[in-house]
């Protein structure tokens, strides 16, 4: 299965069939210059999520919905959930992807918070102090 660009305006999401919207919010990854592709993973497709709503055409029935990030082509920021589309209508979820690789991704039906925060202060403090605690060593040596 090869990742395809997912489209808004797609004949399949536009035909009434049960289907999954994915919202994502334009987001940054700390230590990326732009961003990283978000993939999802739904029936038997793969696609390729764009900021925005990316609507996920499905047929009727019971279905796991696998979100991430791909990085260098490793799999971070994993989320997943289980979509019942036997009703015909439309579920919305909300992607978040995380601060950092270290951490997984969040897949909700309601807005959440990127994850990772707490490990991306922890980064920079330590990366901090580890420059602090060199410097000092080095004048105490000289």
């Amino acid at each position: 299965m090869s990742p395809r660009s997912g489209s808004p305006h797609s004949a399949a999401a536009q035909s009434g069939a049960g289907s999954v919207v994915i919202r994502l919010r334009p987001f940054r990854m700390a230590g990326q210059r732009g961003g990283l592709p978000v993939l999802v993973h739904a029936g038997e497709q793969v696609l390729r999520l764009a900021p925005g709503d990316n609507p996920l055409p499905l047929p009727p029935g019971v279905w796991p919905v696998r979100v991430w990030c791909s990085y260098f082509g490793i799999k971070v920021g994993k989320a997943e959930t289980t979509v019942d589309t036997r009703a015909g209508g439309t579920v919305l979820l909300h992607y978040a992807p995380p601060h950092t690789i270290y951490s997984g991704g969040a897949l909700a039906y309601e807005p959440v918070e990127r994850p990772g925060r707490s490990v991306l202060v922890g980064i920079f403090v330590g990366a901090f102090a580890l420059v602090v605690a060199m410097v000092l060593l080095g004048m105490l040596l000289a």
